[in-house]
């Protein structure tokens, strides 16, 4: 027998079971290597071996109950499983009845495939959506909320938290919402924004909720949780452990692309449920919701090498890159020469920095650089220039640009600090992915450095553009 129960301390599921091999099978399938334990025995500190998804006492988030029974069928485990009633109530929380009356009364009509996000949504209570970026989460988002919002006894007391990575997005899902036509009160926390706890929706950024959950008592008993970007809710960061002190069954992560590391992917679903829905960039361009997208990599080729003198090689590398006028001016040029506007997507303040004095010799073009400090004020000041005008090159950092920021008259987006992560690199895509009156299709520059990690990082990019079904082509540029 396998019994799946609940406990109502510390709000998760309970396994337990006589069959210690299936048990063990089970947790060994739900783990991944820990890639620090090496380094931990080579300085002299014990590490386990890998880390687990399923604890020694058989503890583990709810949303994993439909992955373990996912698991059982596909291994083909023949074995009497019993779900206790304390655990069905948890896992019930859908709303079928809803579903007779949709609400979707907004501005903008939805797409088809948004009102089966919707529906699903309702009907599992709980959920992960995978919604590749311009497939319109926020308004999905809205039109989820206010069918809850309509449905609710009692619409006063009824309270939402909707929570995005950052304050430039604070602003802009206030004003998306607004403008879908949305009949739930709306207000905005930031640290420099109280929330007006009248309303029925309270959108706010990761920071402020770590920094203040504990001073805030009434985030724990909200009715509905909605987090934007939710593959940033890691296994081990601060903000899941909050996520998951928050008491409603009724939470939704929204991503368009889950990590590649299983354990943060089941950490994901265990907090927000299955995923529900999902549908590919790919699937949006193929649908003409999203514009085409071609990759050209270049290949730069260097006289001098870094030298490598150091044990931190890698930053060594940055450092040659980033300093290289050969690479800098090279840069400068090719901004030049683009038509429209240009997004280029650096790591570091001081690349940007550096980069920005050469490109601020183009006299054709206006050149800004948003970074950390910039105020939301701001960025939104040059969003809007970029959607006015088409002689924009625009520098930002990578973690700021990387996720949420929809710009549709881009036309160009330059990678200029390489890097090899997943999620960063579809997502930086994703900003030029919006259609536009003047554009076919969005062209990224991908400068691949024929350096020691430069190569090893671009060969990476490529695997993920194969992936995500995008053409590349290359071409070489020596230096002279």
């Amino acid at each position: 027998m396998l019994t799946f129960d609940y406990n109502t301390s510390n709000r998760k599921i309970q396994l337990r079971t006589d069959d210690q091999d299936l048990f063990d099978q089970i947790r060994e399938h739900f783990s991944v290597e820990n890639e620090g334990a090496r380094f931990a025995r080579y300085r002299g500190r014990f590490a386990a071996r890998r880390k687990y998804a399923i604890t020694g006492t058989g503890a583990c988030e709810v949303g994993l109950y439909w992955e373990i029974r996912q698991y059982l069928i596909k291994q083909q485990v023949k074995i009497d499983v019993d779900v206790t009633d304390k655990l069905q109530e948890v896992l019930k929380v859908g709303k079928e009845g809803w579903l007779d009356d949709l609400y979707k009364d907004f501005t903008l009509d939805l797409r088809e495939y948004q009102e089966d996000v919707v529906k699903r949504a309702i009907k599992m209570g709980r959920g992960t959506c995978v919604l590749g970026t311009g497939a319109g989460k926020t308004l999905t988002t809205a039109a989820l909320i206010e069918n809850y919002f309509q449905n609710c006894p009692d619409k006063d007391t009824f309270k939402c938290v909707v929570l995005v990575p950052d304050l430039g997005l604070v602003s802009q899902t206030y004003d998306e919402y607004m403008n879908y036509g949305t009949t739930f009160k709306l207000t905005k926390w930031t640290g420099k924004t109280k929330p007006d706890l009248t309303a029925n929706i309270i959108i706010c950024n990761i920071g402020i909720v770590q920094s203040r959950f504990n001073d805030n008592d009434w985030l724990k008993y909200v009715d509905l949780l909605i987090v934007d970007e939710c593959h940033k809710i890691k296994a081990s960061n601060k903000i899941s452990k909050i996520v998951s002190k928050i008491a409603t069954h009724n939470k939704y992560g929204f991503t368009g692309t889950l990590p590649e590391n299983n354990l943060d992917r089941w950490s994901i679903i265990g907090k927000f449920g299955p995923v529900i829905y999902e549908k590919s960039s790919y699937e949006l361009r193929l649908e003409d919701y999203l514009a085409n997208v071609n990759v050209k990599v270049l290949n730069l080729e260097y006289n001098t090498l870094p030298r490598y003198l150091s044990d931190n090689a890698y930053v060594e590398e940055l450092d040659f890159i980033y300093e290289s006028d050969f690479r800098n001016l090279f840069l400068a040029k090719l901004c030049g020469k683009l038509d429209n506007n240009t997004l280029i997507l650096v790591n570091h303040i001081k690349h940007g920095e550096l980069l920005k004095v050469y490109l601020d010799t183009i006299t054709s073009k206006q050149v800004y650089f948003i970074r950390g400090e910039v105020e939301v004020e701001e960025r939104d000041k040059i969003k809007k220039i970029m959607e006015k005008d088409s002689n924009v090159v625009c520098v930002a950092i990578s973690a700021i640009f990387s996720t949420g920021i929809n710009i549709k008259n881009l036309h160009n987006i330059i990678f200029a600090s390489g890097g090899k992560s997943f999620i960063r690199t579809v997502q930086s895509i994703g900003r030029g992915l919006r259609k536009h009156s003047s554009k076919n299709k969005l062209i990224i520059f991908d400068i691949c450095d024929r350096l020691r990690y430069g190569i090893r990082h671009c060969e990476k990019r490529k695997e993920i553009y194969i992936k995500e079904k995008i053409k590349y082509t290359e071409s070489k540029i020596v230096e002279k």
